[in-house]
């Protein structure tokens, strides 16, 4: 597939080991990568998310103040990185501003654009290798 879209507890249950670092995101998303994915796009749930490709490695955050469901977050973030592009640091911020406006939102409600904060979302190519998941994956 051109991209894949796990988040951490399939990313975990993919390469068969815990999760309990960014940096063990970052190697398993690299292995899916070894196995054909062009792309891994991996949620971590209140971490971030971080995109692996050939051209880089890429990892993103944003403020929630206030989380009421998670329920179709992950196809939100799909949505916003696609409709950006679906590819790079840019798609990057989308998926993440549409994720953390899902999250904000009741059950499976998806964002609006009057929803997102673009403006929240940072997106840095130095990954935070060593810090700890606050969800880590089984």
């Amino acid at each position: 597939p051109d991209v894949v879209k796990p988040n951490a507890e399939e990313l975990a249950q993919a390469v068969g080991r815990p999760l309990a670092t960014v940096g063990d995101a970052v190697k398993a998303a690299e292995e899916v990568r070894e196995l054909g994915a062009g792309a891994v796009l991996a949620s971590l749930g209140a971490d971030g998310q971080l995109l692996v490709t050939a051209s880089g490695t890429y990892f993103a955050s944003a403020p929630v103040a206030t989380v009421r469901s998670n329920v179709g977050a992950g196809d939100a973030s799909l949505a916003g990185f696609l409709a950006a592009g679906g590819e790079g640091p840019t798609a990057l911020a989308a998926a993440v501003a549409h994720g953390a406006a899902a999250v904000q939102l009741p059950g499976s409600v998806m964002p609006a654009p009057g929803d997102l904060d673009p403006a929240a979302v940072t997106v840095t190519d130095a990954v935070p290798l060593d810090r700890p998941l606050t969800e880590p994956a089984p």
